[in-house]
């Protein structure tokens, strides 16, 4: 089975129904409630979106993502090894060093991101949008 770690803007482009990115977003949730895939995020992950629902809907639909979140996606951890790496090999943003880390930590085969420049090039994980994951990926 295909394990993918999915990038906040990913998840935020799904819940707040962002155009034109919602739809492969969606579609990405989709195949992880189908169990085609298994789809992971992290803690932080978690704590971002459920800060970003709360103040751009309403804190009782922060609330049911986090339930659903629960059901829906794998939890990959961060550890102290994590963010060491996270330090000494920054990308341009140290939030998706600690993402990029995670998905090397958990041996994901992908990360699904909208901001793929932010991630540097990898052997070790393929870095796509939902876009370019559903096309090329899924099929």
């Amino acid at each position: 089975m295909i394990k993918a770690y999915i990038d906040c803007n990913i998840l935020i482009d799904w819940l707040l129904d962002r155009e034109p990115y919602s739809y492969y977003a969606a579609k990405v949730i989709e195949y992880t409630e189908k169990k085609k895939i298994r789809s992971y995020i992290s803690v932080l992950t978690l704590a971002n979106i459920y800060y970003i629902i709360t103040k751009e809907l309403n804190k009782k639909v922060g609330n049911e993502f986090l339930k659903d979140a629960m059901k829906l996606f794998s939890f990959a951890g961060m550890t102290e090894k994590t963010i060491i790496k996270s330090i000494e090999k920054p990308n341009r943003d140290f939030e998706d060093a600690l993402h990029y880390n995670v998905a090397i930590e958990y041996g994901l085969d992908y990360i699904i991101t909208r901001n793929k420049r932010d991630f540097p090039d990898s052997t070790d994980v393929a870095i796509v949008d939902a876009e370019e994951f559903i096309k090329k990926v899924i099929k």
